[in-house]
């Protein structure tokens, strides 16, 4: 029989698919946009290997991997990647600067087997859809591999479910990581059930559906929050997050405000605005002391309008106030505000459990990509750097 003729689409392999494409273009936009973010760029790379992993599924399924046969056990080996991948993820999320090299000892599993299976993947299509390569491997990946990659995956459960659950100061991010590990946990569990169904050859078509529910639902998650999940992270519901119409905008604010032109106002620019000096001055008074009072630099979503209506003016006078007194655009002022209120955070003895991801939620900033770089090119020091600076400080005066 060709195999190709026989090839079919049903349901669930028709939304598999959807669910396959959509994580990978979602992925690859991750990926090619976050520029610095390293929190986002480990997301995105997880991402598109789940994403990977269920379009290989549907390949075989609907009998297509004849097509594309170098497709065949692409993603093999992508289950040992998962927990190490998340592990960075959340070290870093939670405001651990470890470098690469901590973690390589957690893929030297994947690297070894890569090195094993090299030679199937740069052999002939017929080695690869009749799986003959067991000849020179034996027996392993067919029948100790599969045990192998769960036992690995239920490692990783466990400890990433103790990071999530024993870290102390992640504040509001315990939730956003608990729903990440609640996904991976379903899927390492399904994972287990096919591999036990398989061995007791109960395996029809329906159930061999199941890794990839867990599967879909990851994809679901990460690529509807993974470049604005401020919402579950702020401890948020997820029913209530879903509802949430602001995240992309907020997302658009922040680019705006890391975007400096460190200039003056031109000269003559308000000549004809109407705005006397001493209102001028008066609103900038007015304007330091609604910051101080309110702190509404914390708002992620703060607008020219807000301030305006908070001072009983129009906008295009605080804009005039925030360009010629402080010389800074509306961006600029809200982040010169932001940082001085998290440089208060970061030296004071109390906050000193909170995290940096915490602290730049605390102080207005989506994302802590977005909050290093603002604080860097004003301060000339990372967040990281600065608290390890006012610390050394404080103990040379104490002593």
């Amino acid at each position: 029989m060709n195999p190709i003729a026989a090839t079919t689409f049903d349901f669930w392999t028709f939304m598999f698919s959807g669910f396959a494409f959509i994580g990978i273009f979602y992925s690859i936009k991750q990926l090619a946009t976050q520029g610095k973010d390293k929190l986002n760029l480990i997301l995105g790379i997880y991402l598109l290997l789940q994403s990977i992993t269920l379009l290989e599924y549907v390949l075989y399924w609907t009998r297509l991997i004849y097509i594309v046969p170098h497709f065949a056990e692409l993603s093999l080996l992508f289950p040992l990647l998962y927990g190490p991948l998340l592990l960075i993820y959340f070290d870093r999320s939670f405001g651990n600067e470890n470098g690469v090299r901590k973690y390589f000892i957690h893929f030297i599993p994947f690297f070894i087997l890569l090195i094993i299976k090299i030679p199937f993947y740069v052999s002939s299509s017929n080695l690869k859809l009749y799986h003959t390569h067991q000849m020179v491997f034996g027996e392993f990946f067919s029948l100790y591999y599969p045990w192998l990659k769960v036992w690995h995956m239920t490692l990783y459960t466990v400890i990433l479910y103790s990071i999530v659950h024993n870290r102390s100061g992640i504040g509001f991010m315990r939730s956003w990581a608990r729903w990440i590990v609640g996904f991976f946990f379903a899927y390492v569990a399904l994972s287990f059930l096919y591999e036990v169904i398989v061995k007791l050859n109960y395996l029809t078509p329906q159930l061999d559906y199941f890794v990839s529910l867990a599967t879909c639902a990851t994809i679901f998650f990460i690529a509807w929050y993974g470049r604005g999940y401020k919402g579950v992270a702020t401890g948020m519901g997820i029913a209530e997050s879903l509802k949430s119409t602001t995240q992309m905008q907020n997302s658009v604010h922040e680019n705006k405000m890391i975007i400096s032109v460190d200039k003056p106002a031109s000269p003559g620019k308000y000549k004809n605005s109407g705005l006397p000096k001493t209102l001028e001055i008066k609103l900038s008074q007015e304007l330091e002391e609604l910051m101080r009072e309110q702190k509404l630099f914390k708002q992620n979503d703060l607008k020219l309008e807000t301030l305006a209506e908070k001072l009983n003016t129009s906008k295009h006078f605080i804009s005039q106030v925030i360009n010629e007194v402080y010389q800074v655009n509306f961006f600029e002022y809200i982040n010169l505000k932001r940082v001085e209120e998290a440089k208060v955070l970061l030296k004071s003895k109390s906050k000193n459990d909170l995290n940096i991801i915490e602290i730049a939620y605390e102080v207005g900033f989506n994302n802590k990509g977005t909050f290093n770089s603002v604080f860097k090119k004003i301060t000339n020091l990372t967040p990281t750097e600065f608290r390890k600076q006012s610390k050394s400080l404080l103990e040379s005066n104490l002593n």
